[in-house]
Formats: C-alpha cells, structure tokens, sequence
C-alpha cells in the first residue's frame, strides 16, 4: 500500500518564509529596509567618530537609537534566514516515518526555493493537486535546478511544456521519496532541495528516464552532474558569511620557525610547501589520488626506509598526489609523527647550476642534507629525483655516495618523484639506491574519476574562458582522449583537450557553451582527424566510393568492396574498436594492381597519394631494421613518427613477405590492438589508420588454377590455406588481417581498359605543362594494349609500351617545336607501328 505522502503548506515553518518572503519583496517594505541600512551604517560613523567630533547629546542619542533598530533588524534578518527560512528539519526522522508508514507532509521538508516554487504551482495551501506531474513542474521551475539542467543540455522551457502535455508516470511516490532523502541525507544537508527530487525523478520514473534516453543519458551521468551541483554548493557555502572560520587561517603563534632547527642553506634551495599550501591551498581540493596518498604516508611511516618515490609518466599526477599529501598534513589528518613536519621541496635546477666543480656540488648536497636531517622535523621532496643521479651532473659528480648514507638514518625522510624512464633507467639500476624507496607507482584515473577531475578543472576554465562546458562535452573529451590521444596520460590529455577546444570554439565563433561537437571540431583540427558527423561532401564520397575508386582501378572488385565497407562501418561509428579502421592483405601476381588499388583510395578519400605512407618492405630484412620502423631512445622510428604525425592515414607495406619474421611480430600488436610502443616507450595509435600489405605469395597457385579452368571465387577460398600450408605466412597474422583479398590476373580487356587510363593520364601531363592537347583513336589503343599484355607481368609492361610508342614521338615533336602551345595532335595507329 502506498504510503500517505502529502503535500500541504498550511502550518509549516517554511510555508511561513514564502508568505514572508512575499510580503517583504513588496516596494514598501524594500525601501524601509534600504533606508533602515543607510541610517545604521550612518548611525555607526557618527558613533564612530564621536571621540574627535563633540557632536551633541542630542545626535548622539538619535544615533545610538538608530543603531539598536538596525542591530534589531539585523538580528531579525538572521533568525529569519536561520530558523524561518532555513530551519533544522530532521530527515532521518522523516525516512524513519517513511518506513513506518506514517503519513509524511513533504512539503514541511522543502528547502525554501522548491517550497516557493511548489506554492505557485499547487495554488492553495490544501491542495488536493498532489500530483507526481505537479511535483515534476515545481522542481522544474526552481532556479535551484538550473545547473543540472544546463550542464545536461536540458531546456527548461521545453522540459515543462513536456512535462505539461505529455507526463504519464506509474513511479512509486513512495520510492521517489525515499530516494530524494536518501541523497538529501548523504550530503549532511537539513533540507531536501529541487535537485534531490529531480534526481529521484531521474532514477525512478518512467517518463523522466525516456527523456534522458533520448539525450543518451543514463542514471550515472545523472548522479556526476548531481554530485557536480553539491560539490560546487558546498564550497559557496563555506566560504559564505563575513565571520565564517574558514576565512580565518591560524598563524600558529610567534616562534613557529622554531619548531625545527637552523635551516637557513636549505631554504635558499627550497620551497616550504607546508606553509605554502596553509596559505594559498585551502581550497586545494586532490581526486582520485587518495590511494596514492595513503601508500606516500604509510612509506615515511616505515621503520625499515622512511622514504618513498613517486612514479608515473610527466602529466599523470605525481606533483598533484605530493600536494595532495601536504594538504592533508596542514589539515590536520595524517598520523600524529608526521602532522607536525614541514614539507620543503628542492629545487635541483638552482642547487646544481650554482656548482662550477664536483666537489663543490658534492659539498652543497651533503650541507642540504645534513640541514634537513639535523633540523628533526623536514621531510625533503625532490621532484625528479633521478636528475640527482643520472651521471649528468657536474662533473659527473657520484651524489649517491653523498644521499645514501641521509637515507639509512632515521633522522631524514625523503619523497622524490620521476617518470617511468627516469626510475627504470636511473633508479632501478643502482640496487642499494632503490632498496632505500618504496615505490609509488602513480596511475591513470579511470572514467568515472576522470570525471570528477575534469569537474573539478573546469570551473578555471570557464572563468578564464567566460563559456560554459556541458557534462556531454566532459564525456566526450574523456572518450576522445583515450582514443585519439596515447602519447599522454590522464588527466592532462583530457585536461589539455578541453582547454583547447573551449580555446579553439571562443575564438571562432564566441561560443557560450562548449558541446561535444566543439570536442570532435578541435580533434579533428588539431590531429587532421575525421571524427565528427559526415558532412555532404564526405557522405558523397563514402556512398559512392566503389564507383570512384574504380575510376581509377580496374577490375578487382572484391578488394574495393571491402575497403569501401570498413570506412563506412568507422564513419558511420557502426563500429567502436581501437584497432585500424581496416586491415587488408592483398595477394596475387605482380602488376594486378595491389598498389595501383591502395594508391586510388589515397586519391579517393585521403585528399591525395601523399596521405599514402609507404614502407618497402624488402628494406626491412635483418633484425636491427626493426629499430628503424620503431626507433630507439636516441632515434625516431620511421613507421611510429610517420603515424604519430599523421595519425589518419593510409599505411602501405610493399612486399611484405620479404621482411624478416621478427619485424611481422609488430603486425600482430599493430592488427590486434591498434597500438605499438616505439623505442621510447611511448604509444602509437593506429586506430584511424587504414593498413594494405601487399605480397605475391600464392602466385604460383593462381596462375595453376587458372590454367586448369578453376573458378576465380574457388581459387580465393582456397589461397589461405595455400599460404599457411607452404609456411609463407604464419596463420597467426592472417587471421590479425580484416580482409585478405586475392587479385586476379588481368585479362586482355581489363588491360585495354588500363592503357585507356594510362594514356589518359599522360594526356593530362601533357596538357599541363605543354598546353598542348593530345587524341588517340581506338585502333593505336588497342594495337598498344596488344603490345602491353603479358598474362605474368599484368599491366607493368604497359608503362613501358606507352613510353615507347607514345611519350618518345611527342617527346621528339616537342623539341623540333612542330607541337607547342594551344595545338592539337592526334596519334593514329600509322604513326605507332
């Protein structure tokens, strides 16, 4: 049975604040209020000036009597807002009715904003309205849910008129309910607000969910945004109110320098990031790093080796974690021994650019450490530690002689930080150094904290900005950046993305508010990526590329069919993989057109053959050449840098058979996974790429099969299991492959069709640069293809053939000046013969 939740006005505290709240907008009563304000403040400087001033008796006394009405006022105003407009309502009282079953007068439970919407939407203070669809156009109409709205693209307007005409709901009043305290409870807040409901609404309520699918929302994007709106609240409450104790910082008394000893090298060496965050960091807020945090704390807690190093690649979150633990020192919230330390950071740079000799260098970090230890209560952060001890410093000065004997005492701790490389390189070598560590190895935030982050971050953002970032754009950087971006970590990738669109969609268009479309537009711009929706032009293209490419291509339309189909699948995002867009080995005789095809899609929809990237693969026969393809730590690779530059591409490996096996290991990473690490340990994506490897493995069944009358569609099925059975290929990497796609030979037709697109080609050349324009009639075209046809070599001795009877007579003629510029020329079969 449904519990007795009504929803009455009349009695209530709150009720009380809305009909006050009217009556005190009134003009009247606004400008006895203004002018009670100016005659207190007035009242305060003439008493305030009573000591130089010998003002009358009488002004005196009609000042101290207009202060005692404004300090009445003001102490009215107070017990207002206090206890009449925001009164202290238990709601765990009110869930506890709830699951009792009593009947439960929601609106006493309102915060004022949501009671004063509520009022103009129920009309009377007894109304028998009480409706879910009311309830669902008061928490609409509150600027309380605003927010949300926005963030969520929400309008405001347009959800009320649906929520007017077209709410149909069979939620449980009870379980909405229930939810809205629930939330109003974990928030520690005395009042249940428009937000709680709505959220309620969104979670357990038929209609409401509808909408959201339609934006493609769900119940944990809710929840972020809901979270965003308190989280952002509670920080404007506590910095609310002239005497509010957060505005007030504790100096910690005369002396407090004292509390550890003489310290005067370091500090010309060093920040205090202790005093520096308990003076500019209270609002210093740290997400997603609390694990990291903790192991830092438990390290220096460590009996064994007090000292702990921070690991993780440059942008990841090593400094923020430090910071994060200096906050929770200065809070008061880490284990007793470590609260009272001050944390100085090192400055390297400035400690070893001052040293001209080794000795020198070693004299000045033995004196910062031996200040360190003896003061008793420093912890000393070095931020990228490994510099210390890279070999590269002055002289090549060997610090670890001078530190490792500080970090067996237990009079010092010690936090560095490094990145990856530094630590494995640097660190992990020298083993009595790294034994003196525990090893904090810093992380990625997954989605669900990036989100928070990203909340967190934006708000700078925006104010820098003056625009706005909708919580679909937060996702779409998030997704974007995992995609599209590897050679970074979270969240400075996803932090990067956003301040550059939001940049970017300003300056262009003086956007207010920053969608996912802004997301894909800066994507696309900055990584000359096709991430957006298709456009016309695009749409044409793709729609009508099998007849396109064999424009340019022809024959072998099993090859561009397939081709054709994997683009469309990625730009229709029918599809969601890192892997390539498409991954196609093509077999068959040389000459069939295996390039010409992969040459003719660059043409088609990458804008031109030099979006073609091709590897020749008979380069790449020996073991070391695999440090060409990925580089090494000194060396950019040429397949890693020319993706990484050019991420959506056209990859094209040449005879791929004759690479050496260990170099096609790289494949099965590459097709499997879309990615390769290069010689620096970075990643490449190859997501956005699409791969054609070419090899004339199998050749010699095709042309058998053909002799022996074997249809072309059998052969093809057949070719796979050739490859694997002759070991040409391992069946590993073929099965990695989205297509393998067998060529034909070309038959005679086919090659006049080729000489027609060869000469055309050369017709074209020749009108460039000579403005001279060429004809060959049908006879000389024939009688050339003729010539060019060879069943084994395919169409390569056509080129050769039109050089010869073509381009050397022109040649000629152009030089003895009887063809020039704006003439006309037509090449019969006579003139060829």
């Amino acid at each position: 049975m449904e519990t007795k939740i009504t929803i009455k006005t009349g009695g209530t505290t709150i009720h009380k604040a809305v009909i006050l709240s009217k009556v005190y907008s009134n003009f009247i009563f606004r400008l006895i209020f203004l002018l009670v304000w100016l005659l207190g403040c007035a009242s305060i400087l003439v008493l305030g000036s009573a000591y130089f001033y010998h003002f009358e008796i009488r002004i005196i006394g009609l000042s101290l009597f207009f202060l005692a009405i404004f300090l009445l006022y003001l102490a009215l105003r107070k017990f207002f807002i206090a206890k009449v407009k925001r009164p202290r309502i238990s709601l765990t009282e009110a869930k506890t009715s709830l699951v009792a079953d009593r009947v439960i007068n929601l609106y006493a439970l309102f915060s004022y904003e949501l009671a004063a919407a509520t009022d103009k939407i129920y009309g009377s203070k007894d109304s028998k309205n009480e409706t879910l669809q009311n309830l669902a156009l008061a928490i609409i109409s509150t600027n309380e849910i605003n927010f949300v709205l926005f963030r969520l693209g929400l309008g405001k307007d347009d959800l009320k008129a649906a929520i007017s005409t077209n709410y149909s709901s069979s939620a449980s009043t009870t379980a909405l309910v229930s939810l809205a305290l629930d939330l109003a409870i974990a928030a520690n807040r005395r009042e249940i607000s428009a937000v709680d409901i709505f959220w309620a609404f969104c979670d357990s309520d038929p209609f409401f969910q509808t909408i959201l699918k339609n934006l493609k929302l769900n119940a944990e994007d809710i929840s972020n945004v809901v979270h965003w709106h308190n989280t952002l609240s509670d920080k404007s409450a506590e910095n609310e109110g002239v005497f509010n104790y957060r505005r007030f910082k504790m100096t910690g008394g005369i002396g407090r320098d004292w509390v550890f000893g003489y310290t005067n090298f370091l500090r010309m060496y060093s920040l205090d990031l202790t005093e520096s965050i308990r003076e500019y960091g209270l609002s210093l807020e740290v997400i997603a790093r609390e694990k990291e945090i903790r192991e830092v704390e438990q390290a220096l807690l460590s009996q064994a080796n007090g000292n702990v190093i921070v690991v993780g690649d440059a942008g990841i979150g090593k400094r923020t974690t430090i910071l994060g633990f200096v906050k929770n020192l200065v809070d008061g919230n880490l284990n007793q021994v470590l609260n009272k330390r001050h944390i100085f950071q090192l400055d390297i740079e400035s400690l070893l650019s001052g040293a001209a000799e080794p000795g020198e260098l070693i004299d000045k970090v033995a004196r910062v450490f031996g200040e360190t230890a003896s003061a008793g209560n420093v912890i000393l952060y070095i931020e990228n530690i490994d510099n210390l001890f890279s070999g590269d410093t002055v002289g090549k000065a060997n610090l670890s002689e001078v530190i490792l004997p500080y970090l067996d005492s237990n009079e010092i701790h010690i936090i560095g930080s490094c990145d990856v490389a530094g630590y494995n390189n640097t660190i992990l070598p020298n083993g009595a150094l790294a034994k003196r560590f525990v090893k904090v190895t810093v992380r990625e935030p997954d989605d669900k904290s990036m989100v928070s982050v990203l909340e967190d971050t934006v708000p700078t953002i925006e104010y820098r900005t003056k625009a706005v970032v909708s919580y679909e754009a937060i996702k779409a950087a998030i997704k974007a950046a995992s995609k599209y971006i590897l050679n970074q970590p979270n969240p400075e990738k996803s932090i990067g993305l956003i301040d550059g669109a939001v940049t970017k969609a300003v300056a262009a268009r003086g956007a207010t508010i920053i969608l996912p479309a802004d997301i894909e537009s800066y994507i696309a711009e900055k990584y000359d990526l096709p991430t957006g929706e298709v456009g016309a032009k695009e749409q044409e293209i793709l729609l009508n590329l099998e007849a396109k490419m064999h424009a340019l291509v022809i024959g072998q339309a099993m090859a561009v069919d397939s081709i054709a189909n994997a683009l469309r699948r990625a730009r229709a995002k029918v599809t969601d993989s890192h892997k390539p867009i498409g991954s196609f080995l093509f077999l068959g005789p040389t000459g069939v057109g295996k390039t010409a095809t992969a040459k003719a899609l660059a043409n088609v929809y990458f804008g031109g053959e030099n979006k073609m990237i091709r590897f020749d693969m008979s380069e790449y026969q020996n073991k070391d050449d695999i440090y060409r393809l990925i580089g090494t730590r000194t060396e950019q690779g040429n397949l890693t840098t020319a993706v990484r530059e050019n991420p959506f591409s056209l990859l094209l490996f040449d005879e791929i058979e004759k690479a050496e096996p260990d170099i096609l290991n790289l494949f099965l990473q590459i097709l499997d996974e879309g990615i390769l690490t290069d010689g620096e340990g970075k990643k490449v994506s190859f997501a956005n790429t699409i791969i054609i490897a070419t090899s004339n493995a199998g050749s010699e069944l095709i042309y058998q099969s053909i002799k022996e009358g074997v249809e072309f569609t059998q052969i093809a099925a057949k070719l796979t299991n050739y490859i694997i059975d002759q070991h040409l290929f391992r069946a590993e990497l073929l099965n990695r492959f989205s297509g393998v796609v067998a060529f034909a030979p070309l038959t005679q037709e086919e090659i006049v069709q080729i000489a027609k697109l060869m000469i055309e080609k050369m017709k074209k050349t020749i009108s460039e640069t000579q403005g001279i324009e060429i004809t060959v009639d049908d006879a000389a075209v024939a009688y050339l293809s003729e010539l060019g046809f060879d069943p084994e070599m395919g169409a390569r001795p056509m080129q050769r053939v039109i050089e010869e009877k073509l381009e050397n007579l022109l040649a000629e003629k152009v030089l003895k000046g009887e063809l020039k510029d704006g003439d006309k020329y037509q090449i019969t079969l006579e003139m060829i013969k």
